[in-house]
């Protein structure tokens, strides 16, 4: 059972007034850290960053053995916006195991992935199909996804079971 204790999506149980205050900090927080991003994005659009445009075919490949890999990195992230990572140490079987678990969570129904990751706007992170809208264009994104937050306690309740 996800956050809302089995209730429909949105359905929200009262809460002693100490916890309501808590939770209340907790948006108040989540919303700030969120504003900011949502500036950072919209600066970095402005500035150009990002605007470069990848040929057909050559995604740009960074070695992590390398001794510039993180300019390298850096410049692919700025002029391209995506990468390949070579080198990097994880076991194969690792990354496979991976793939077959986002492939498992994105076969099931839609119903499934938002009762096991309920998506939360304040803290942007959970499963969202077809409604995320870039802050920096205001267009949405045509597309589901599971947004994994790094922010303390963005994840809780939010990690699917598969």
């Amino acid at each position: 059972r996800g956050w809302w204790g089995g209730k429909k999506r949105g359905a929200e149980l009262p809460l002693p007034s100490a916890k309501r205050r808590d939770a209340a900090l907790t948006v108040d927080a989540a919303d700030a850290a969120a504003a900011a991003e949502v500036t950072l994005e919209r600066s970095l659009c402005q500035s150009g960053l990002g605007t470069g445009v990848a040929s057909v075919g050559s995604v740009p490949t960074i070695d992590m053995g390398s001794a510039d890999c993180a300019e390298v990195m850096w410049q692919a992230a700025q002029e391209v916006g995506f990468f390949t990572v070579v080198n990097h140490g994880i076991a194969e079987e690792l990354i496979d195991a991976g793939f077959s678990t986002s492939a498992a969570f994105f076969a099931q129904s839609r119903e499934a992935k938002e009762a096991q990751s309920p998506f939360s706007s304040h803290l942007n992170s959970g499963y969202e199909f077809m409604a995320q809208v870039r802050p920096s264009t205001g267009t949405a994104d045509h597309k589901e996804s599971l947004q994994i937050t790094a922010r303390a306690g963005a994840m809780d309740g939010r990690w699917p079971e598969s």
